[in-house]
């Protein structure tokens, strides 16, 4: 299993710590929101703070980030709220920096390191979304997974999950999706996912059950096997990054356990 379990986290709740590792420079704090011990993987907010700036250099690990707030320049890039980019081990980064300070919602799938040898080739091509939050870049749920995963319990809505597929790991099943749940979403049927899931709640609000409402600035974490529903939402906007295939098969109502390892 990739992180730990959480069933709620309340972001701004979560202690600020200095970020200090070699070759980073002094300035960023972050937010550990939840870690793999077994990997070294970590998912963090971080605080980029006003006129920061890093040196050229690269990282080993797989990195994600979502500009939350503020700017960030990095690997030629000028980023601007609701601009994502995955930046594969080798990337060449930098420099880095940020003019006005920013908030970003950071991955990393193994330690975090800072390098300045000579990088190797990148282990895939950057990708990159620019403004998440604009509506003529959403699909349709089931449009944006066509063939490649089991969605049922997509299907038949009324006003259907809209959702840009931000980074596309077809070999393994590991993507990272904004959703949007419009106005009025609900979704009746019962799901579950075959691997770890976690939320970043964005905006609006979502209700995974009938107890469990979630609101801008909270984190959520399922493990593979947790059955979720009746989802509603309004106006919901959810940053999700599942470690595994994207499978939503709907399940009978009233189900209360089923067989993750399927």
């Amino acid at each position: 299993m990739t992180h730990a379990g959480k069933r709620r986290v309340i972001i701004d709740q979560v202690p600020q710590r200095v970020w200090r590792a070699a070759g980073l420079p002094f300035g960023l704090l972050t937010r550990q929101i939840n870690a793999d011990p077994e990997t070294g993987a970590q998912t963090l907010v971080v605080d980029v703070p006003p006129g920061w700036h890093m040196p050229a250099h690269w990282n080993g690990a797989d990195l994600e980030l979502l500009v939350r707030d503020g700017d960030l320049t990095i690997a030629g890039r000028q980023c601007r709220p609701g601009h994502y980019l995955f930046l594969p081990s080798g990337t060449e980064l930098g420099p880095v920096s940020s003019e006005q300070g920013a908030t970003l919602i950071f991955w990393t799938d193994s330690p975090f390191e800072v390098r300045t040898d000579a990088p190797p080739a990148p282990s895939t091509p950057l990708g990159e979304t620019v403004d998440i939050f604009d509506q003529a870049n959403w699909r349709p749920v089931r449009e944006a997974f066509a063939g490649v995963t089991d969605t049922s319990s997509h299907g038949d809505l009324e006003v259907p999950t809209q959702c840009i597929r931000l980074r596309k790991v077809e070999e393994s099943g590991k993507d990272t999706i904004l959703f949007v749940l419009p106005r009025r979403f609900a979704k009746t049927a019962l799901e579950f996912h075959h691997s770890t899931e976690e939320i970043f709640f964005l905006g609006g609000w979502c209700a995974t059950d009938p107890e469990h409402v979630y609101h801008a600035g909270e984190y959520l974490c399922w493990e593979p096997g947790v059955i979720h529903g009746v989802v509603t939402g309004w106006e919901a906007i959810c940053l999700s990054k599942h470690h595994g295939p994207l499978t939503s098969p709907q399940i009978p109502l009233g189900a209360t356990s089923v067989d993750a390892e399927r």
